[in-house]
Formats: structure tokens, C-alpha cells, sequence
């Protein structure tokens, strides 16, 4: 539920934004083969904005946090956060093209009509790319609408996690079974494009 006037209006903005983007692509067998055997969830799926504040509301961001949104689709959970938060910078990383391209044009023009979110050296930067082979050490916390992940991909993010010690908070749509340096905080519900679920909120 929505019950503010600002996060009315931010719910409105980001809606009339996307209103036109297509999260949903009908890939080829290649292309889902590709993706697949590089470890990547072609399958979309978002986070419902109410969520995102709710998300907001319990991490109790600051002006030096740095979050990074593991396959980051359309960019609008990366867009909504940026927006709604004072974190210093979102980083979006997807790997499949036709997805990266449109959430790189609307963080564009979100720019343009809304330069002064912009302002002291705020950025929201999007990396078309697998989120494995990129380096997380500039961010300290880490979200990601994992559902549809395989466990192996679950694994590998887990381990990463453990190799980076700046990563200090993580937020998971599926539990991580691998992830040992920081502990289980709290399981909450929130309210995705398909469905409720469940967010592992670890720290």
C-alpha cells in the first residue's frame, strides 16, 4: 500500500515512465541456451514498489551507501531506489541485451527530467554484463530478485559475497546457502509482479 504523497507521486513518475517497456522477451532456444550455460536467469520478474520502500524504510540507507542490483532488468527497482533513498550511488548490472537497453534509456531521461537527484556527486550507473565478472568491492550492500536463479547461481553469488568484505548487508529474494560471513537477519514478506515473497535480509 501506498500512503504517502511522495511515494504516490514517485509510484506515478516511474509508472508513466516504463509505460511502454517490455520486460517480458520471447528469446530464442540459442539465445536461452547461451544464456544459460553462462549462468544467467533470462526469466523477469520485479519488485512492486511498495516493497522497494518497504526495503527502504528497514536498511535505513545513508548518503555513503553504494547499492548494487544483481540483474537488474528494465533498471526500475535501481531507478525507484535511487530516487527514493539518499544512498550515494546504484549500481544495475544485467547481462541480456534488450533488457540493459531500455533501462539505460529511461535512466537517461530520468536524468534529464529529474537532474537535481543528480546533484553532489549521486550517480546511478547501469553495466550491461554477467554480474560474476564484475567487481562487487564498491558497493557495501547487495539486492538481488534471485527467484529464479538455479541453486549453482545462489552458490556462486554466496561465495563472491564471502570474498568481499565491503559488502556488509545483502538482500536476496531466495536464501543463499553459501553466504557465511554475514548471518541471517530477518525474513520478511514483500510483493513482486508475479507474486508475494519472501526477502532474506542478511548482515
Amino acid at each position: 500500500m501506498i500512503d504517502s504523497n511522495i511515494d504516490k507521486l514517485m509510484y506515478a513518475y516511474v509508472e508513466s515512465l516504463y509505460q511502454h517497456s517490455k520486460g517480458f522477451q520471447n528469446y530464442s532456444d540459442a539465445q536461452k541456451h547461451e544464456y544459460m550455460s553462462q549462468d544467467i536467469c533470462y526469466v523477469y520478474g520485479e519488485l512492486l514498489y511498495p516493497s522497494t520502500v518497504k526495503m527502504i524504510k528497514k536498511l535505513k540507507l545513508s548518503n555513503s551507501d553504494v547499492l548494487l542490483d544483481l540483474g537488474s532488468g528494465l533498471g526500475k527497482f535501481a531507478l525507484q531506489m535511487f530516487l527514493r533513498s539518499q544512498v550515494k550511488k546504484v549500481i544495475g548490472i544485467e547481462a541480456t541485451e534488450s533488457l540493459y537497453l531500455q533501462s539505460k534509456q529511461k535512466i537517461e531521461i530520468a536524468e534529464q527530467q529529474l537532474p537535481f537527484f543528480w546533484e553532489n556527486n549521486r550517480q546511478l550507473s547501469l553495466i550491461a554484463h554477467n554480474f560474476l565478472e564484475i567487481d562487487w568491492s564498491v558497493a557495501n550492500i547487495v539486492y538481488s530478485c534471485s527467484t529464479c536463479f538455479t541453486q549453482d547461481l545462489l552458490c556462486k553469488i554466496g561465495e563472491k559475497i564471502n570474498q568481499t568484505p565491503s559488502i556488509t548487508q545483502v538482500l536476496s529474494l531466495r536464501p543463499i546457502t553459501t553466504l557465511e560471513r554475514l548471518k541471517l537477519h530477518q525474513v520478511f514478506s514483500i510483493e513482486c509482479s508475479w507474486d508475494s515473497a519472501l526477502c532474506f535480509w542478511y548482515r
